[in-house]
């Protein structure tokens, strides 16, 4: 009985001991967040946004009404080209990246509930940011590789596949042979004939790709995106293949323009779509991580989006991640019921592969 005694008594005396050693690190642990000053946060805004320094002062200027005290310091990071992101609290980056940022330990999970208004982000966009049930930052802004067109043409207004086109040529401004944008074709043309979200570029592409090599318009097959946007709105060709975004550049044709998702191959079209998310850089904990945990939040904020998508009164014609912002930017801007349209196809996925 009395060694019972005193191995409880023993245990006790450590649960004691444990206890108070707890509690002693836990006021130390609050006392420290509460002692840690942040004067400053340094971020960075995906580089090959249409206007990066308007996004950039309308998230500063919300910043500055939540945080006046905290200073936000502009990097600049390329998570395509770029090493590790040092000296930077907050990124943005493509979804195209995640695998390689996530196993170069770039950039580090946040609980789903720390999303702020989650329920307003199309879920698609959440799941691809997904791995092993851990969110690897908020989505911000979706795009893809679309049919944008001149609505007075019957043939591409009623195609649904990029092989109804097969009698036409040299109807559409494609950059089909632009090094950029002819890899991400081919990916396109595999996607949509194996009905496979995120393929590899093994499967065979030639009969499509050489499909549009004839409906491209061949003095343009080299020409960066905004030379096709210009050469478009020009009066040249019926249509093009191009990112939303770029509606904005349109002047001429502008009114007569519309954007839909078609298939690059004779099969139903595999909806998917780029994403461009923020996230934590690893290593920030403490204090500085709940107010970078505020930030990422902010820069996806709906009002910030709904800002963003109209500069001096013009829409810019960008695919939201959230759906709130649709309701105000259709009723302003046509165009926007169409892109509302494509970014809440119940079976979009996210671009995962370069």
């Amino acid at each position: 009985m009395q060694k019972h005694i005193r191995i409880i008594t023993g245990f006790l005396a450590v649960v004691l001991v444990v206890s108070l050693s707890a509690c002693s690190s836990s006021r130390e642990n609050t006392a420290s967040i509460a002692e840690e000053r942040i004067d400053s946060l340094t971020y960075a805004v995906f580089p090959y946004l249409p206007d990066a320094e308007y996004y950039q002062e309308l998230i500063e200027r919300r910043w500055a009404e939540v945080e006046p005290d905290i200073h936000l310091v502009r990097a600049e990071w390329d998570c395509y080209s770029d090493g590790a992101p040092e000296g930077i609290d907050v990124l943005m980056y493509d979804a195209v990246m995640l695998e390689q940022i996530t196993a170069a330990g770039w950039i580090q999970p946040i609980e789903h509930d720390a999303v702020q208004d989650s329920e307003d982000l199309f879920p698609f966009a959440l799941k691809g940011l997904t791995v092993e049930d851990k969110l690897y930052g908020i989505p911000v802004l979706l795009c893809g590789n679309f049919l944008i067109y001149d609505k007075n043409c019957d043939t591409l207004a009623t195609a649904e596949h990029i092989t109804d086109l097969a009698e036409q040529s040299e109807i559409l401004v494609v950059n089909s042979k632009d090094p950029v944008n002819r890899p991400q074709y081919i990916i396109e043309v595999v996607a949509d004939s194996t009905g496979e979200k995120n393929p590899s570029v093994g499967s065979d592409a030639e009969d499509v790709m050489t499909l549009i090599d004839r409906l491209a318009i061949d003095a343009h097959e080299h020409d960066d995106d905004v030379q096709v946007v210009t050469a478009y709105d020009s009066g040249i060709g019926q249509g093009y293949i191009g990112f939303c975004e770029s509606m904005r550049l349109l002047k001429r044709r502008k009114e007569a323009t519309r954007i839909k998702t078609i298939s690059f191959s004779d099969q139903e079209n595999t909806p998917r779509l780029y994403v461009d998310a923020v996230a934590i850089t690893s290593g920030v904990g403490g204090l500085r991580y709940e107010k970078c945990l505020e930030l990422i939040n902010i820069m996806a904020e709906a009002d910030v989006m709904k800002e963003l998508s109209v500069q001096d009164g013009a829409p810019q014609y960008l695919l939201i991640a959230r759906k709130t912002p649709y309701l105000f930017l259709s009723g302003q801007f046509p165009l926007y019921t169409q892109l509302e349209k494509i970014a809440e196809e119940e079976n979009n996925c996210v671009i995962l592969t370069p």
